[in-house]
This record gives structure tokens, C-alpha cells and sequence, in this order.
């Protein structure tokens, strides 16, 4: 699950600027004082007990300026004063390990008491959203090992991680016992924590290296398995296979925790390592037959079953799989938390993290099952609160967050109960700080609407089968399919839910981009399994990262298409999604094609945006009045199904679609290459041809390539038209080259 890191830039742009501009801003602000609330004490691991049964909190600028027993804490002149009598004062709370996709997922942890997450971004839990307000204060994750590499290479992946903003790097699986010490001490040099989650390097081994806190039950207690199935689960960590090695491990897990004295003495070795524990509980929490119905909760009302990774069924709150992975999931979190127990009981420190929001976890919602599952391993409510506040500066060196006290960054959350007695307080919020400004709460669970061109989803993709080979590799006629990586995605276009394709070389980026238009309408022409990896892949195999919309709509998306309407934002909006990707995507050099209807798309997009360095159309739809005269069926089946108050507006309608009437409205600055079948039926090749004839009359620079009997495909001549269409781009986009004189020159 490789990640992509924001760039160091795009951290002060959009991370950096708000804390400094809400600094300046605070500092000119009255304090805030809290009186009377009882502060509870979270230090030592949840294991001290100088709680103050009437503070008062003092808060200037941001951080808190003093705390202790009301009567010895002056009040600053001015200031604002709010009493607490009967209320509980704890610091807000961390999630050690979440994903937070877009403002939804920011509010909804928020709504829950969360003001601090380590933020992980992947294919499965989609890019961290930087730019939301308000917003959890966002730690990054970084991340070394995830394959086989020589020290030196390792090395520079920590380095690469702390270059670009990360606090906590995650060491993985193929980090082998030699490497583990030499990169936990550059972490460590570098002002940064490390996670281990891993199978070539014990956890023993790892502990006593220095590593500061483990992930996941499942995978911290491979030592208590043989050597031969850490060695299969080291091959294949991921497989959801239940004969692979990791599944066969996982089946093991309750035998293992049967063998009591061999559990505690691993337990015993945790605890004395001082190493922390990260178990995610909360990963097999539907899979307890005790489980609620998440969506029951209040606070998901603000969130969608389509970001979340394998979510329950909102109507019955349950997993839809078979029986046999049920059963094997429900004995697998059993066994954890059998295991957890011991190291609990042993003295073992944990952090509290949610894993969220893979397997049907949810921001902020699944933290406090995560707790709930901590107190059921035998931590007392104040250990528990612990694990979500003070232990993370203890662990991670987060000295300014997880606690109240002076200095510290004023994240406070004001109860209405007592956690000491039962951890389910923390939801009874009365009151809530981030960073000294109170949060509006009755706000946060009003339902948002994602900001377009947000990347809401990145998920797998399954090439087709029949373009592999029994390994899984691409036969060698689709050799190309080995060198670029492909996820469905979802982004947000005029407040709905849109969905595509992102084609990315595996080479390191960041690459030029191709932005690709299909053809077709409704679901006839959508970009099909099949055309995505024969295709949208090899356009990016030549060194693009290829973004595709499947219009508004189509394909699980959600609106209209309008056939030259509104969806023209919904390609537009493509370009602020590759912005957020810049470890992939070269936003200053961006290409387009477009073929058939994908030809009309790209006229009607270049008549709103100069940021295409470089086009190319094929079979192009430039003459909508032409179209219905040559095809009935496209007005009957087509234009008057989808285009908005047709036939009452016909004649505007379909000059807005009909860019040869007016060429002089294309950016001047994107070069256009035309081609075109001469035996084309769906589209006449005279399209093209009066477009390339409207262009030259306005001097915009154009190619026009007829091709003698060629169909709509280009079918007879796909591989040549391929060459130009790859020519054309690296010489505009990828060289950015600038084009021969326009006007009458030469011998």
C-alpha cells in the first residue's frame, strides 16, 4: 500500500499559512479562561492520579497559559470566563492512525472529540484532505520497506518521508533485522517516530532496536508464530486468500493464545521494551457478533458508505461477505483482544488508533469503539483516556498536544460525565477548543458538500483477466500493463459525486498529465475494464499519469450528463484533482484527447481553460447541426433526452455544441492535432476537416491527419495514430516546445 506524500511546498501553502494567519490573529484576542471543571490527569500512562477537582484553564492566544485549582489561578483583564461547575476538563483527543479524505470526515472526528490524527493515505483510504476548516490538527505518515532495498535505500526513503513534512514514519514488512537499527536511528535523527509493522524483522528484535510503537494485533504477534509462516505472511501480507500464509496464521492466532505461559512471556518482553501498542480493534469491531449498527450514530449522518472501505450496510449495520471469511474475521478479533489482554495485564503502554476507514471503520465514530475495546482488554477509563492523549508524548514526542497543562496547544474537550468511570463520556461533549477556538458543535453535523475537485475515492482496480498471465503479469502483447498502476476514483464536480479512472507510471513522478475524453453517452462508450487497461494504460506507460472522467452520472456517479453541458466541469474539474496529487501529476503540463463525443468535450474544455499545453481529437464531434442532419437517431436518442429544455431551446443548444461555428473562442495557445477516419459513418471526416479550416482562419495552430478508409476507431491504423497522438504530446506537453511560425514564411 505505497503512499503518495504531499510535496514539502504544499504543507506550508496550505498546512503552515492558516496556523501562522490564526496565530497573529489569537494573539489580539481576550484570553479564555475555563473555572471550575474538574481536570483530570492523564500523565504517566493513565497511571497517576493528581486530578484537580475545581480548575480553572487559562487560554491566550492558542495555548494554554496556566492551569491548576481555581483559587490560585488569576484571571487576566478582559477576559472571557466560563464556568464548568459539574463538567469534566480532558485534553482533546488523538487518532494514531486515520485516514480524513475531505471536510465530512474533518467534522465528523471533531463531532467526536478528535483534534489530533496521525493522517495515512492510500489505494484503500484515499489522499489526506491538508485544506480542510476546521480541521484536526493532521500529523503525516511516512513510509520505508514496503519492498526489498538496500540500506542506503531505505535510508533515503526516511530522509524523502521527513523532506516532505512527515512526523512518524511506519518501517514495514522487508526491513530485515541488519537495516533496522541503522534507520530507526536516522528516524530518530531526524526528529521524527517510527511504527513498525512487520514480518522480515521480529518484533522482539524490532523493540529492542529502538522502534516506538507497533500496528495492529494481528501483525505484532506474528512472533508467537513459526518461522515458516512469518515467512509466508513476509511474501504475501495482504492476501485476502484464507489458504495464504497470512491467513493461515491468522486461524492460528487462538491456538496461540491458548498456550498461556508462552503468551506471557512475549507479553512481558513487550511491556519491558517499553515499545507502544496500536492494536485497531477497531478493524474487526463488525465483525464482533455484539457490534451496533455504526450508522446509527449520530455523527454518521454527516459521512457516505461510498468513502468508507468495505462499510457495513447501513440498513442492517453488517459486512456483506460469506460465511466462511464472517467466521474467520469474528475468530480473528477474538483472538487479538485474547492476546491484547495479556499484554495488557503485563504492563504494556498503548496508543489509541482507529485504523479508520478501511474495513467499515469511520472517522472519529470508530476512535471510541477503539477505546470501548481498550477498557475491554483490561485498561482502567484513565489508562484508556491516556492512550488517546498523554502517551502520545511520551511515545511520539508530541510535547505540545495530549495534555492540560502550560505551553501545551489548547485542544479541550468539556464533558457533561466522568470518564474516570466509564470511557462512553468522551461523547458527552458540552464543549470543545482546537487550538483556544471554541467549536461550533450543532455545525459540525450539518451535512457538506465535497469541494470540486476533491479526490473522495482511489480504490483497486482489476485488470482483465485475459490480459494476464497465470503469475498475474501482463502477457507480453500488453507488456505495458506492468509498468503503470490503475485505480478507479471518485471526485467531486458541482457538488455530485463523479466517478473515473487514474492511470499512473510506477516510475518515480512527478509526470506530465494526459486527461482523457471518451466518447459515447449515458453508459454506451464508458471507459470499460477493458479500454481503461488497453487504453487509458498505455497512454500512461509513454510517462503520463492519465486521468479519466466517466462523466456525470454514469457509472455509480451521481447527476446528469448534459452531452456537452454540464459535464464540461466535471473535466475541468479533473485538473484541481491532479493538484492535490503533486507527487504524481505536473499540473504545469497537462494534455488532453479526446475521442468521438470525447472530441467535442475537449473543443468545448478548451473554450474555458488555456491550461492545456497540448491536445489531440480523434473522430471529433465539432458540428452538432451536421451530427442530427447525417444521424436522426442522435437527436431522438440523444440530444433531446439529455440536453436541457430541448426542443424549446434547440437552435442555441446546438450551436453551443458546434465549436466549428466558432473556433476563435479555443485558448490560442493549445495546439491541436486532428485526426480523422476518411470511411468514419458515426462522425463525418468533414467535421474535422471544416474545424482544421476554421482553426488555420484564425491562425490557431493545427495538425489535421486524414487516414485513407479508416473507421471511427481508427481501427486500420490504431498504431500509427498512437505514434502521432504520442508525438504530439511529448513535443507540447512533455517538452513544452514551442510551435513553427503561423505566419507566411520560408523559401
Amino acid at each position: 500500500m505505497p503512499k503518495s506524500y504531499r510535496a514539502a511546498i504544499l504543507l506550508i501553502i496550505i498546512g503552515g499559512l492558516p496556523v501562522l494567519l490564526g496565530a497573529v490573529a489569537a494573539a489580539a484576542d481576550p484570553s479564555l479562561v475555563l473555572q471550575h471543571g474538574v481536570l483530570i490527569d492523564v500523565t504517566d500512562f493513565g497511571n497517576s492520579g493528581r486530578d484537580i477537582p475545581d480548575a480553572a484553564v487559562v487560554i491566550t492566544g492558542g495555548v494554554i497559559t496556566a492551569a491548576g485549582p481555581t483559587d490560585q489561578i488569576a484571571v487576566p483583564d478582559g477576559a472571557e470566563v466560563i464556568d464548568c461547575t459539574g463538567q469534566y476538563l480532558v485534553p482533546g483527543l488523538i487518532d494514531g492512525f486515520t485516514a480524513l479524505n475531505h471536510q465530512g470526515q474533518a467534522n465528523a472526528c471533531l463531532a467526536c472529540g478528535v483534534t489530533s490524527i496521525l493522517g495515512v493515505e492510500s489505494t484503500r483510504r484515499g489522499p489526506l484532505a491538508l485544506d480542510c476548516a476546521p480541521s484536526p490538527r493532521v500529523h503525516l505518515l511516512g513510509e520505508a520497506g514496503y519492498e526489498a532495498a538496500p540500506l542506503d535505500d531505505l535510508l533515503r526513503q526516511v530522509e524523502t518521508a521527513h523532506d516532505l513534512g512527515a512526523d512518524v514514519v511506519l518501517l514495514m514488512y522487508r526491513i530485515t533485522p541488519e537495516q533496522m537499527g541503522p534507520v530507526v536511528d536516522r528516524v530518530h535523527a531526524l526528529g521524527m517516530a517510527c511504527i513498525g509493522e512487520l514480518a522480515a524483522t521480529t518484533y522482539a528484535e524490532a523493540a529492542r532496536l529502538g522502534v516506538d510503537a507497533f500496528v495492529h494485533s494481528s501483525r505484532y504477534n506474528l512472533d508467537l508464530a513459526p518461522d515458516d509462516l512469518r515467512r509466508g505472511v513476509l511474501a504475501e501480507p495482504f492476501s485476502d486468500d484464507l489458504g495464504s500464509a497470512k491467513w493461515r496464521y491468522y486461524r492460528k492466532l487462538g491456538d496461540y493464545a491458548q498456550d498461556a505461559a508462552r503468551v506471557d512471556r512475549y507479553s512481558r518482553v513487550l511491556a519491558a521494551s517499553g515499545v507502544a501498542l496500536m492494536p485497531t480493534f477497531s478493524l474487526g469491531y463488525l465483525d464482533r457478533p455484539d457490534h451496533s449498527n455504526p450508522w446509527n450514530d449520530p455523527v454518521a449522518g454527516i459521512l457516505d458508505p461510498r468513502d468508507i472501505n468495505r462499510p457495513a450496510d447501513p440498513a442492517t449495520g453488517n459486512h456483506e461477505q460469506d460465511p466462511a471469511h464472517a467466521r474467520a474475521y469474528a475468530d480473528l478479533i477474538a483472538a487479538e483482544m485474547a492476546l491484547d489482554r495479556s499484554h495488557a495485564a503485563a504492563g504494556a503502554h498503548y496508543l489509541a488508533a482507529s485504523g479508520a476507514d478501511v474495513w467499515g471503520t469511520m472517522p472519529g465514530i470508530s476512535l471510541h469503539h477503539e477505546l470501548a475495546a481498550l477498557a475491554e482488554i483490561g485498561l482502567t477509563p484513565r489508562q484508556v483516556l491516556a492512550a488517546a492523549t498523554w502517551n502520545f508524548s511520551a511515545v511520539f514526542g508530541w510535547e505540545d498536544a495530549g495534555l492540560i497543562a502550560p505551553g501545551r496547544r489548547a485542544d479541550i474537550l468539556v464533558l457533561g460525565a466522568d470518564p474516570r468511570a466509564d470511557i462512553t463520556a468522551l461523547r458527552d461533549i458540552r464543549r470543545e477548543y482546537l487550538a483556544g477556538r471554541p467549536v461550533d458543535l450543532d455545525a459540525l453535523l450539518q451535512p457538506v458538500v465535497p469541494r470540486d475537485g476533491r479526490l473522495l475515492a482511489r480504490d483497486d482496480f482489476t485488470v482483465p483477466a485475459d490480459l494476464l498471465d497465470a503469475n498475474g503479469r501482463a502477457l507480453p502483447a500488453y507488456a505495458w500493463l506492468d509498468s503503470v498502476t490503475i485505480n478507479r476514483i471518485t471526485y467531486a464536480s458541482d457538488g455530485l459525486r463523479v466517478t473515473g479512472h487514474l492511470v499512473t507510471p510506477r516510475a518515480p513522478g512527478p509526470h506530465p498529465c494526459l486527461i482523457y475524453n471518451r466518447g459515447g453517452n449515458r453508459d454506451f462508450g464508458a471507459n470499460s475494464p477493458r479500454r481503461v487497461a488497453l487504453r487509458l494504460a498505455r497512454f500512461a506507460s509513454w510517462g503520463y499519469t492519465v486521468i479519466a472522467t466517466q462523466y456525470r452520472g454514469v457509472d455509480g456517479g451521481e447527476g446528469v450528463e448534459e452531452f456537452g453541458g454540464a459535464e464540461i466541469d466535471d473535466v475541468l474539474n479533473l485538473i484541481p484533482v491532479l493538484a492535490g496529487l503533486p507527487a504524481e501529476a505536473d499540473t504545469s503540463r497537462i494534455g488532453m484527447v479526446g475521442f468521438s463525443r470525447g472530441g467535442m468535450t475537449t473543443y468545448l474544455a478548451l473554450a474555458r481553460t488555456c491550461r492545456i499545453k497540448g491536445a489531440a481529437v480523434v473522430g471529433g464531434v465539432s458540428d452538432a447541426f451536421a451530427t442530427i442532419s447525417a444521424r436522426p437517431d442522435m437527436e431522438t436518442y440523444v440530444y433531446a433526452e439529455l440536453l436541457p429544455g430541448y426542443p424549446a431551446r434547440k437552435e442555441a443548444a446546438l450551436k453551443a455544441r458546434s465549436p466549428v461555428l466558432w473556433p476563435e473562442k479555443l485558448c490560442p495557445t493549445t495546439p491541436l492535432l486532428l485526426l480523422h477516419g476518411a470511411s468514419d459513418w458515426r462522425v463525418g471526416v468533414d467535421q474535422s476537416i471544416r474545424m482544421a479550416e476554421g482553426l488555420l482562419r484564425v491562425k490557431h495552430p493545427v495538425r489535421l491527419v486524414v487516414f485513407e478508409g479508416a473507421d471511427h476507431g481508427l481501427t486500420e491504423f490504431r498504431p500509427e495514430a498512437y505514434g502521432m497522438i504520442r508525438s504530439w504530446l511529448d513535443r507540447y506537453v512533455r517538452d513544452g516546445e514551442p510551435w513553427p511560425s503561423l505566419e507566411p514564411h520560408g523559401d
